[in-house]
């Protein structure tokens, strides 16, 4: 298993990845028009542009991509809001370890940035996930509409 950055060659194998997500994992915690909404902002198009704008990470086992996920700033230069954004796994290997050893690459990161806080726009279906890497729900939440939990941790 090898954590790598994302390049362009591998944007098929991420959409199929956040798809098989959206539609597997996520259909049972969401509402149908958020997931297309979801699904309308992770097209091949926008996944592609997202490389240039967010450090895009893959795990690959044999070949193939198995976990996504991306670190960015949500914020400004300024006052940034470091962030983890679209972290998945196949499906088929949750609870496996693998969206964990991605998460500390993406802990890196922000610690890299000197960052005091780090923050999840989490699905609901993650949140979880989130308190066992030790993040805790924001007390206000900006995305309610889009079913969106915004966590956060001390880093």
């Amino acid at each position: 298993m090898e954590v790598r950055k994302a390049s362009v060659n591998d944007i098929e194998q991420i959409k199929l990845l956040l798809d098989r997500n959206f539609d597997e994992v996520m259909s049972k915690s969401h509402s149908k028009p958020v997931l297309e909404k979801f699904k309308s902002h992770n097209s091949i198009e926008s996944l592609s542009a997202q490389l240039g704008w967010k450090t895009v990470y893959v795990v690959e086992q044999d070949g193939e991509v198995v976990a996504t996920g991306a670190f960015v700033n949500f914020g400004s230069a300024d006052i940034p809001k470091y962030s983890v954004s679209n972290l998945y796994v196949k499906p088929e290997l949750h609870r496996t370890g693998i969206g964990q050893t991605l998460f500390v690459q993406l802990l890196q990161d922000a610690k890299d940035n000197n960052a005091d806080t780090f923050h999840v726009p989490s699905s609901m279906n993650a949140i979880g996930f989130y308190e066992k890497m030790g993040f805790i729900v924001d007390e206000e939440q900006l995305e309610k509409d889009d079913e969106i939990t915004w966590m956060t941790m001390r880093v």
